[in-house]
């Protein structure tokens, strides 16, 4: 019998783009530790996560056994982390603590680079849960001394975020507590279940013209379902692609990676990240002499055929620290959907983050309150000659 309704729109969609899509923030775990594979995977993840420039300075540390154990109480230590009450009746097997170098790492003027490389490491490890049905919960309100004792972090570097991993409790064989399946289910109906209109948040060409097109995606069911991932394949290498072809990217392909982006998870579910669509290679080129006032002219198939320019809408959450600032964090994980969702459409993709962001923000009308944070250059991979520089807009890999 032919497959009908969601049950059809989900076969059509690839396995990396469901992940996504169906990822919902847990806070309710069941004490089973991660299988050994499991723990494989995600510790794999974190190790090849790219970085801005291939000079890490950012990263994700996945902590299991005793570790794990300290992670709840100093979480709560403080007042700012007992926004968490959950983690007194949850007691997830496994964490990720999200830290960068703050006392050495890369940075362009109050651009701290270590928060945009610890970002992308910890997405994508939250993915590859994601896709062997392990649950998860970004969250930014701890006790960031605390934290950085527990996880044992080298002196000058400090936590960004802290990230619970385990098997959701959820099913008939689950207990029901006021703060644990019951916060759940409340938090995930009224906070991480939601999400603003893709017109609001997606434009083409020029920015506050909103991208428009049938939704490529079935509406987001709520959660991950163990169930679907005998077939998972992994995130994937993230790794920039050298040369493109001639071939221009489908509307509706563009659609989903737009959805994609936007479910990914944002401080206090604030949803900052903006997209906007630059397509065509006279635009592209435009755009990247804009981007590049100093950088030579590319070579035929050097440029992408589409360029999804990533911004960061004001928001009054702005940081926790001066070094921190959330469209940092954010917005690159809006991006990481984007990368690992291009592998299902058999999309390349470059990166830029470094770039002349006046000029870019300039061309492109978007306002001076919003911030230019990434350039995401994406088309069919074409082979690279043997002798083929680096990418000419990546500089994340």
């Amino acid at each position: 019998m032919p497959e009908t309704g969601a049950a059809a729109a989900t076969a059509r969609l690839g396995p990396r783009c469901a992940a996504i899509l169906f990822r919902r923030s847990y806070r309710s775990f069941r004490p089973d530790p991660l299988p050994a594979p499991v723990t494989a995977a995600l510790r794999d993840v974190v190790e090849r996560a790219p970085s801005v420039l291939g000079a890490r300075s950012g990263y994700a540390l996945f902590l299991d056994g005793g570790l794990a154990a300290r992670m709840p109480s100093a979480v709560m230590s403080g007042v700012v982390g007992k926004i968490n009450p959950w983690l007194l009746r949850s007691q997830p097997p496994a964490f990720l603590v999200v830290a960068g170098d703050s006392s050495g790492g890369r940075r362009d003027g109050a651009r701290h680079w270590y928060n945009v490389d610890g970002a992308v490491a910890a997405q994508l490890a939250v993915l590859e849960a994601a896709g062997r049905g392990v649950g998860s919960c970004w969250m930014a309100g701890f006790h960031e001394a605390s934290v950085a004792r527990a996880a044992e972090l080298p002196a000058g570097h400090r936590p960004l975020a802290v990230i619970p991993l385990g098997f959701p409790a959820v099913g008939p064989g689950a207990k029901f507590s006021l703060l644990g399946t019951g916060w759940d289910a409340a938090l995930q109906k009224l906070v991480s279940g939601r999400r603003k209109p893709l017109e609001r948040i997606a434009f083409r060409e020029r920015f506050g013209v909103p991208w428009s097109g049938e939704p490529a995606a079935p509406p987001a069911r709520r959660g991950i379902d163990a169930a679907d991932q005998a077939g998972w394949p992994g995130v994937g290498s993230l790794r920039p692609v050298a040369r493109f072809d001639e071939r221009t990217v489908a509307r509706d392909d563009v659609t989903l990676l737009l959805e994609c982006a936007r479910w990914a998870p944002s401080a206090e579910n604030s949803q900052i990240a903006r997209h906007l669509v630059v397509s065509g290679r006279d635009a592209v080129a435009a755009l990247h002499a804009a981007a590049f006032p100093d950088a030579p002219l590319p070579r035929p198939g050097e440029l992408p055929p589409l360029v999804i320019v990533a911004v960061a809408a004001p928001y009054i959450l702005r940081a926790r620290t001066r070094e921190q600032p959330f469209f940092l964090i954010d917005v690159p994980i809006a991006v990481t959907n984007l990368l690992v969702a291009a592998a299902d459409l058999g999309l390349g993709w470059q990166v830029a983050l470094r770039v002349d962001t006046a000029a870019v923000a300039a061309q492109l009308g978007i306002p001076d309150d919003h911030k230019v944070v990434a350039l995401v250059g994406l088309g069919s991979p074409a082979p690279a000659p043997p002798d083929a520089a680096a990418p000419v807009l990546s500089q994340l890999h």
